[in-house]
């Protein structure tokens, strides 16, 4: 008998199939009805390649870790939940690709932070930092910078392609909400502490890696401090809901909030 979780977890892959979308299919159909890719202002473009060779990155270090996901989960319902995402990512990449090699689209360094962050979560041979660092910390900074940015629509195929991200992307955190408890029911306090300890960590470097944006977000009349605020509000509330799933009280986080507002206001002001 399947309990709770389980019955979410394997929801998350027959969802995927029942919601799956052709990518090339979907962009050629926006390109079709809004007359190819829309003229962006020269500042506006150069602040999109930006942020979006960051996503592209994403994009494909998601791929890669919910593969490792599938690979390493010993529960039948979260390999499912984690195929299903690997799939997803792998459509989001090839579609992204697409989509920005029609805007002249030229590769440029992703901001060091950035790099050094989605390396920790690749690398890690620990099944907890990985569920963790993929599902509850890479996740919602994506989906918040997706939300963002069709908020401002700068590109209207864009904005409307963008639609389909997020819709995906709000299955993926459903993984460490719902299985990450279970990986770590066994660890000792001073495993928990290692993984909070390494938690914070890529805190740090998504800020670090935020304010090497800066410029490109304001250039689309983005506040950078919003922005990282509502990712941050995402990261929370999942992991509240997943300490909760721990039998743990959620007082524990009281000082974390206190730090990451402490290092907001240091880094980002």
């Amino acid at each position: 008998m399947k309990n709770k979780s389980e019955h979410t977890l394997e929801n998350i892959y027959h969802r995927s199939q029942e919601r799956i979308w052709d990518g090339r299919e979907v962009l050629a159909d926006l390109l079709e009805k809004h007359g190819g890719v829309g003229q962006v202002e020269p500042h506006k473009a150069r602040a999109l390649q930006r942020i979006f060779t960051v996503i592209l990155e994403g994009e494909n270090a998601a791929w890669k870790i919910s593969l490792q996901l599938a690979d390493r989960l010993d529960s039948v319902e979260a390999r499912l939940a984690a195929t299903s995402q690997a799939h997803d990512e792998a459509r989001h990449f090839y579609v992204m690709r697409d989509y920005l090699a029609l805007t002249g689209y030229r590769s440029t360094p992703v901001p060091r932070p950035v790099k050094q962050a989605l390396d920790m979560v690749i690398n890690t041979q620990s099944l907890p930092k990985k569920l963790l660092g993929m599902q509850l910390m890479v996740e919602p900074v994506a989906l918040t910078i997706f939300q963002e940015i069709r908020r401002v629509s700068p590109e209207p195929v864009l904005a409307e392609l963008l639609v389909y991200f997020e819709r995906d992307e709000a299955r993926h955190v459903a993984l460490g909400v719902h299985h990450l408890p279970t990986v770590v029911k066994d660890m000792g306090l001073v495993e928990i502490m290692s993984l909070i300890s390494w938690q914070l960590r890529i805190f740090m470097l998504e800020l670090q890696g935020l304010r090497e944006l800066r410029s490109d977000f304001e250039a689309l009349d983005l506040n950078i401090e919003d922005v990282f605020a509502l990712a941050e509000k995402k990261q929370l509330s999942a992991l509240q809901d997943f300490v909760a799933e721990l039998g743990l009280s959620r007082k524990v986080w009281e000082p974390i909030r206190q730090f990451i507002r402490y290092q907001k206001g240091r880094i980002l002001r």
